[in-house]
């Protein structure tokens, strides 16, 4: 089947790792036929790299439309800013192709919504890749978990801080504004988090949050902004099954960064990535909990989105990262981003149904002024 990538960013390597992957393990999905960019001299020298790693080299295009009409495509990876992705999409499945998104699904949850409906209209597949819920560590971790490795989970804690110097989240002064990326720091990097915690412990019902802008310019030596998008969110929130969260993430740290996640249970602690520490004493290393439920999938995240795309449209497979489940996690971070706004608690399912949505009209209405 022939791909193509509309982007090719920093994220694009990552994805094209992803197919290299596959490539080497023998496995059957996609060929990197297109790619296209607005800067020439950057889809160029992706191309060259795809070349190498790949062996050979897909068509360059700078308009992603022509790129849709000529490249005789059947799926695109759209590695965009967040604010294009629901009219891309749409181009996209109006074509006859299908999508795989890099996450988030979309600007926010309404624009989410749209891309849900676009899909099911043109009868194409959409995917996200969510990097944080696949691969053989992230899909081993879960079903681990399902299957009561560490009894029932009541609490989870995850803390995430960056010490940017005052300067740009990837080199990219768009990431700072909501009007281009939904919020700042809570969104971009915050959505993985959230499609992990629903991914372990199912649907989230309740966030309370605080949020600010503690830096409020920043520069790269020869661009100055001053953000719109929060830079640092502090978030409790509550799960169906009753179990209880932590979120803290910012992008606002000076002296030193901090991380880590913690899956309380009531028969021990998962600490991805790492082990699982049971009550009893006995710790059980990543490396065995993979041979046990995760052998036959993919080690890479990237891979693993590519696959999963494959199986979706030649096999109608639903995918662990569905769109739909990605909408799940952008309500989750605008059900925080609304609280902060409105200082209240809030249902996610009213983020989701667009019966709350004062933060969203904030960046709604930014998106109308912002320059590209």
């Amino acid at each position: 089947m022939k791909l193509g990538f509309i982007g090719c960013g920093v994220i694009s390597t990552a994805h094209l790792e992803g197919l290299e992957e596959l490539k080497r393990a023998g496995k059957e999905t996609f060929e990197l036929t297109a790619v296209c960019d607005l800067k020439a001299e950057r889809a160029e020298a992706f191309a060259a790299e795809a070349e190498k790693r790949m062996g050979s080299r897909p068509e360059v295009y700078t308009d992603y439309r022509r790129m849709l009409e000529e490249a005789g495509l059947d799926a695109v990876s759209v590695l965009l800013d967040h604010d294009l992705h629901h009219t891309v999409a749409e181009d996209c499945f109006a074509a006859g192709i299908h999508v795989q998104m890099q996450k988030p699904l979309a600007i926010s949850p309404s624009f989410g919504r749209k891309m849900i409906a676009d899909a099911a209209r043109y009868g194409k597949v959409l995917t996200l890749a969510e990097p944080s819920v696949l691969g053989a560590g992230n899909v081993a971790m879960a079903r681990a978990i399902r299957d009561g490795i560490i009894g029932s989970v009541y609490m989870i804690m995850d803390y995430a801080t960056v010490t940017l110097g005052r300067k740009f989240f990837a080199g990219t002064a768009w990431r700072h504004m909501k009007g281009r990326a939904g919020a700042g720091w809570i969104n971009d990097h915050g959505v993985h988090r959230t499609h992990f915690f629903t991914e372990v412990n199912g649907p989230i019902k309740e966030v309370f949050a605080y949020a600010e802008i503690f830096e409020k310019q920043l520069s790269n030596g020869e661009t100055t902004i001053h953000p719109t998008g929060e830079d640092t969110s502090v978030t409790v929130f509550r799960f169906d099954n009753g179990g209880l969260g932590h979120w803290m993430c910012s992008t606002a740290a000076h002296g030193e960064s901090t991380g880590g996640v913690w899956i309380y249970g009531s028969k021990g602690c998962f600490r991805p990535g790492q082990h699982a520490s049971l009550e009893n004493g006995q710790i059980m290393p990543m490396a065995g909990i993979i041979e046990r439920y995760a052998p036959d999938v993919a080690e890479n995240p990237f891979a693993h989105s590519y696959a999963e795309l494959r199986e979706a449209i030649v096999d109608g497979k639903p995918p662990i990262s569905s769109a739909e489940r990605g909408l799940e996690a952008l309500g989750v971070v605008f059900a925080a981003l609304e609280s902060a706004t409105i200082g209240q608690p809030v249902a996610v399912q009213d983020i989701l149904l667009g019966h709350k949505h004062a933060y969203e009209d904030a960046v709604l209405e930014e998106m109308k002024t912002c320059k590209r």
